[in-house]
């Protein structure tokens, strides 16, 4: 009996799990501010380059953050070595000031679509670095930073 509750936990804990997801990582950033030389960087292993990937922003905030939006540049290096770089702006707040992301406490916590469709033209690891961009050389009140990587849709 032991072992058949045993062999139950496991079955439902590996049906829990999410085996699409690549990467799930944030970083703190010191003190709360994001420099403009500080540009973490997260690497993850492509396997299936038959499929598009999702690759989202994860971004936790004070609720004192003094911007409605975030531009960031997005570096995405191949396992060639081939960097391309994006440029985008993320809308934190609706209309009326009211924070998108999700209020807990004193901070909020964004996922948002970094690259909604990815095609890797290789297997092997890539790398994507996020350098914010604003006007700003300091942003005040990111407390940190991070990217979720997961398979998607097949390509056609």
């Amino acid at each position: 009996m032991q072992k058949l509750v045993f062999l139950f936990f496991i079955i439902l804990f590996t049906s829990c799990t999410d085996n699409t997801v690549l990467v799930n990582d944030m970083r703190d950033l010191p003190n709360a501010k994001w420099k403009y030389d500080e540009i973490p960087d997260f690497s993850f292993t492509i396997n299936k380059t038959n499929i598009y990937h999702q690759i989202d922003l994860k971004l936790k905030v004070f609720k004192n953050y003094p911007f409605e939006n975030l531009y960031i540049l997005a570096h995405i290096k191949d396992p060639e070595g081939k960097s391309t770089t994006q440029r985008l702006n993320f809308i934190l707040a609706d209309i009326t000031g009211k924070p998108t992301g999700t209020v807990s406490g004193n901070s909020i916590s964004y996922e948002l679509p970094l690259i909604k469709s990815f095609k890797a033209s290789k297997s092997g690891v890539y790398f994507i670095a996020l350098e914010q961009n604003m006007r700003d050389s300091v942003i005040n009140g990111v407390q940190s930073i991070g990217v979720k990587v997961k398979e998607g849709q097949p390509v056609f």
